[in-house]
């Protein structure tokens, strides 16, 4: 569901219609409701927050975020992406303090599914990235993709394509 941050609170889609959105706070305890119109330009708001703003939290929502479609376009190696993100992201001592590691946001998201139901054997990241390369040939007979034609410096990899 789309998110919405105000203040460094969360809240998360709960109803649309015709000229307005609904948003629920995204802490289950907490009863603050937003309303705004469909272009989110905030109209009114009902209850308060019964709980502190985690602006971390949103840092770390957003690192994961980026590492995530890293990993889905690029083929570099998902240890190597969240090392250079968490370099680049800037993140505040205690965000830094309680971001997860590579192996443990893989372990959240297995969790999280597992809780769902789904049998999850791998990380989100690499499953992300596994749906972005094409599937294997059935036939002898196909188009190799130019993703794989060329070594990484752009070399032709193949000296002959064709059908013999």
């Amino acid at each position: 569901k789309p998110l919405l941050v105000m203040d460094n609170f969360v809240f998360k889609l709960n109803k649309t219609t015709n000229t307005k959105k609904y948003y629920r706070s995204e802490n289950p305890e907490c009863t603050m409701t937003l309303h705004t119109d469909i272009n989110d330009v905030l109209i009114g708001t009902k209850g308060d927050h019964s709980h502190l703003p985690e602006p971390e939290q949103i840092e770390i929502r957003k690192l994961k975020h980026v590492i995530k479609e890293r990993a889905k376009n690029e083929t570099t190696p998902v240890p190597k992406i969240y090392d250079e993100e968490t370099a680049r992201f800037c993140l505040t001592s205690l965000a830094i303090a309680i971001v997860p590691s590579q192996r443990e946001i893989s372990t959240e998201i297995f969790v999280l599914l597992f809780l769902k139901r789904i049998i999850f054997k791998d990380s989100s990241l690499n499953k992300a990235r596994r749906l972005q390369t094409p599937a294997i040939p059935d036939s002898q007979i196909f188009d190799i993709p130019d993703t794989y034609t060329k070594t990484l410096k752009g070399d032709p990899f193949l000296c002959v394509d064709k059908f013999i």
